[in-house]
């Protein structure tokens, strides 16, 4: 633990977290040490955590409005930040909780979603969450022509399958050769992982936003390429500044959302190894078990489970 910056107080709660999660308390002390200080001493927080996207951008109109801006075809001059919990309309309806959830002066709803692991049925959660903030808008007796556009704009550090490789998918209801329903429901799909920046090249806005998001916790400081425009979001993702209650509270999202990323090709080989052996053992004991309530003598049990007469003998 040599130039880490943290105390053993402070390194023993990040220890306990990392031990809570039984896929990393079986990490060496090695790997563990070298995974904590990657990421409470890294300059600035990841923001492909849901704890850190929402520092930075749940709590901070200029930043939130910074990316809108960006990434949303229409210009947006105001918003106002809304509870991020919609209510149940039943009791047994699905909860909708999101990252960010604000409107503008107008009465458009905006849900702004991180999404780190690779999650089933995505475009049908993001179809869920457009339906709940249309169906919030009207109450009895209003007409349906007061429904605002509703934009989704999910941030996802995986692929799906597209028809065509581009950055942003904007999805909209439309006739099946092309024409508009209306602009009502509106779906952005953010593929992170499908911008590879080369060396030297100017980016655009989106292409900025895209490396921002996925390399945060690499950089050391601001790239001096991308000016002082996003002093704002540097500033606001800084780890040093964060109380410690929560950058405990970071450290945990992390593991959390899994933080595959930050292992190795090895550190992964080695859990799965690790869960497969352990997974035999489990099922040979299963068996084990089974014989023995059947009767079967030890020695025929430990011949057909591969465990040892000890073992047998403690089940």
């Amino acid at each position: 633990m040599e130039n880490n910056n943290l105390t053993p107080e402070q390194f023993a709660q990040y220890e306990a977290i990392v031990n809570e999660y039984d896929r990393y308390r079986k990490l060496s002390q090695e790997e563990k040490e070298d995974l904590i200080i990657r990421i409470a001493t890294s300059t600035y927080i990841d923001l492909l955590s849901d704890w850190a996207f929402k520092h930075v951008f749940g709590h901070n109109e200029k930043n939130l409005m910074l990316l809108l801006n960006d990434i949303l075809p229409e210009e947006i001059v105001h918003i106002e930040y809304d509870t991020n919990e919609i209510d149940m309309w039943k009791g047994d309806d699905k909860k909708v909780i999101m990252d960010v959830l604000c409107h503008t002066k107008d009465g458009r709803k905006i849900i702004v979603e991180m999404q780190r692991g690779d999650k089933a049925f995505i475009r049908n959660r993001l179809l869920y969450y457009s339906a709940a903030m249309i169906h919030t808008q009207l109450s009895t007796g209003d007409s349906y022509g007061k429904l605002k556009p509703v934009y989704v704009i999910c941030f996802m550090n995986f692929r799906t399958r597209h028809e065509k490789d581009k950055l942003i998918y904007r999805f909209g209801s439309r006739e099946e050769e092309g024409e508009l329903y209306n602009n009502i429901q509106n779906i952005f799909m953010c593929e992170l992982p499908r911008f590879a920046g080369e060396s030297g090249k100017a980016k655009t806005p989106v292409e900025v936003w895209f490396d921002i998001l996925q390399n945060m916790s690499n950089f050391a400081t601001r790239p001096e390429s991308y000016g002082k425009k996003y002093d704002s979001i540097f500033e606001s993702s800084l780890q040093s500044p964060i109380p410690e209650k929560e950058k405990l509270q970071y450290f945990r999202s992390m593991f959390d959302d899994d933080i595959r990323s930050y292992l190795t090709d090895e550190d992964r080989q080695e859990i799965f190894a690790k869960g497969v052996e352990e997974g035999k053992t489990e099922r040979s004991a299963e068996m084990a078990k089974a014989l023995k309530e059947l009767g079967d003598p030890d020695d025929k049990i430990a011949q057909v489970s591969g465990l040892s007469l000890e073992e047998i003998s403690a089940l």
